[in-house]
């Protein structure tokens, strides 16, 4: 399934115009005209990108971005694009200071907006699957660690040896599931380092492009 994008501009004929571009790109769209109606949207569910006109009626768009910031914290934050009509050199500093991933200036070509919102996707894509990799990599040692604790007791119990890390070793050593538990964090810190290593990359890529 493809990812969510919440739209949010008090043009509705540019609001019809780009639901109708990114569902054509198979997009699951959702668009609204009104500030607090998508904050509401935010707090009930999660968009992987989030577009946004900083200039809008009652809460403008740089309101509702800090207010979007606050609710999803530092776990999983919905990338964000700011449409602005500010043309300034600075435009770009100031959509990143507000907490923006990218920014596109009115009047824009349809294809510029897709290559943003695709950029854009394609980095939430990334970070996704670092999450993935790295949730992966907690469990997988938190199993290590609840294997020690176990072994800790039973040793404890059956010996009462106090210089336990030495024995824990040495049992381990021989524990069937042992290197394959080794073998699997290997495997899935290369996975998150390979990930990272290609985000960077690709983000070097849009800057030159870009400049």
């Amino acid at each position: 399934m493809k990812e969510k994008i919440l739209v949010v501009d008090d043009e509705k004929i540019l609001l019809k115009t780009l639901d109708r571009l990114l569902s054509k790109e198979g997009y699951q769209v959702t668009t609204t005209d009104n500030s607090y109606d998508a904050l509401d949207m935010v707090k009930k569910e999660f968009f992987d990108l989030i577009i946004l006109d900083i200039r809008m009626p009652g809460m403008d768009g740089i309101s509702l971005l800090k207010e979007i910031r606050k609710i999803q914290g530092d776990e999983e934050k919905s990338m964000v694009i700011i449409i602005t009509g500010y043309a300034s050199e600075d435009a770009p500093i100031k959509a990143i200071k507000l907490g923006a991933d990218d920014y596109i200036m009115k009047p824009f070509e349809l294809d510029d907006f897709l290559h943003s919102v695709n950029k854009n996707i394609r980095l939430c894509r990334l970070e996704k699957e670092k999450r993935r990799y790295l949730e992966e990599l907690k469990k997988s040692r938190e199993r290590y660690k609840n294997l020690v604790k176990s072994l800790t007791r039973v040793i404890w119990v059956k010996t009462g040896s106090k210089d336990l890390e030495e024995d824990i070793r040495r049992i381990l050593s021989g524990f069937d599931g042992w290197d394959e538990l080794q073998e699997e964090w290997k495997k899935l810190d290369e996975e998150w380092k390979k990930l990272d290593e290609k985000e960077r990359l690709y983000k070097e890529e849009i800057m030159d492009k870009e400049e």
